[in-house]
């Protein structure tokens, strides 16, 4: 098994538990037979990219955090994508003002 497939494992693991789905409740809602899951769980599967879609869908997560090396560390109050974006942007007319003012000076 590979470090990738291992990661993938236990984040799966992580948010189920974490979303309160035992691995019969997840496989309803994403529409797996329980035999399934186990094997994906067990690293015996790894499942199609529609599979993984409906996966995050139901956990609420972006596609990434499955594949984190410590998933704690991206909870649901942290920055999402359009924050991050947002951030750069400032930044960005931050720069750009800072170098005008620095251009009128020297």
């Amino acid at each position: 098994m590979t470090h990738l497939q291992q990661l993938f494992i236990n984040n799966i693991r992580y948010y189920r538990n974490k979303a309160g789905y035992s691995q019969l409740a997840f496989s309803e809602k994403i529409g797996l037979s329980p035999n399934y899951l186990n094997a994906v769980e067990n690293g015996k599967n790894f499942p199609s990219p529609e599979v993984l879609q409906r996966m995050i869908d139901v956990l609420g997560i972006l596609p990434y955090e499955l594949f984190l090396e410590q998933p704690t560390l991206c909870q649901k109050d942290s920055p999402k994508v359009e924050t991050i974006q947002l951030l750069t942007e400032l930044r960005q007319q931050m720069l750009d003002n800072f170098d005008t003012i620095l251009k009128k000076c020297f």
